[in-house]
């Protein structure tokens, strides 16, 4: 699907449901423009889905041009860098995009139901977006995405196995298969980037990585039916 498409849907999206289906409690922000994905060559190894470009600076908005701000130096990027690093793969070989790709008034994971609500047209638009790469892995930023995505209870660790009682992983990694999920593919979950500096995941993270490197080994693809 070509930017200027998902540009154009996205708009139509967001007009429709502040038109018909806003929130008093989180209105959509319209004063600002979708923003489009993120892509520096054709040749896409990894597709990352993150949620929405709404950060508390409110100022900062208007900078965002492109999904996880990844034209841009800084923390998230270099977090992105770090997985690519991990996947043996490039950064230019990355496609990342968001559920939401306008902003709301608050950043939306505050008020999670008004997400859900307005996810069936999102998801839809997502779907197709991301159809051109239909047999690349793809990897989820942050607990809101996986859980619109998956069940409302959903939580990383799960997917890691982490072991409450020693609070460490017993390393029987999981994916979030194609069955359990409303996207129809199947996806690794990972925090997002504040999350990481938590204890667990930092230790864990390159150990789920290789798990996620591995079950896409052959032809450097998802394979469906190695995935647990």
């Amino acid at each position: 699907m070509k930017t200027a498409e998902i540009f154009i849907q996205s708009l139509k999206i967001r007009d429709q449901l502040k038109a018909h289906n806003d929130f008093a409690e989180n209105p959509i922000d319209d004063s600002l423009l979708p923003v489009l994905p993120f892509r520096v060559s054709n040749k896409i190894k990894l597709v990352i889905i993150g949620q929405d470009p709404t950060v508390k600076n409110r100022k900062g908005r208007a900078s965002i041009e492109y999904a996880l701000n990844l034209d841009k130096p800084g923390a998230l990027k270099r977090y992105i860098q770090q997985i690519c690093n991990w996947l043996s793969i490039d950064f230019e070989n990355v496609y990342a995009t968001n559920i939401f790709k306008y902003f709301y008034s608050i950043p939306p994971a505050r008020t999670f139901p008004v997400l859900q609500n307005h996810l069936a047209k999102n998801l839809e638009l997502l779907s197709a977006e991301i159809a051109d790469y239909a047999k690349i892995p793809i990897i989820t930023l942050g607990l809101p995405v996986l859980q619109l995505l998956a069940r409302k209870d959903a939580q990383v660790s799960y997917y890691w196995d982490y072991n409450k009682k020693t609070k460490t992983t017993d390393a029987n990694f999981k994916c979030c298969s194609e069955k359990e999920n409303k996207l129809g593919r199947d996806f690794y979950p990972l925090p997002h980037q504040p999350s990481i500096i938590k204890k667990f995941y930092m230790t864990t993270l390159e150990d789920y990585l290789r798990f996620a490197k591995a079950t896409n080994k052959k032809d450097k693809q998802i394979k469906p039916t190695t995935c647990v």
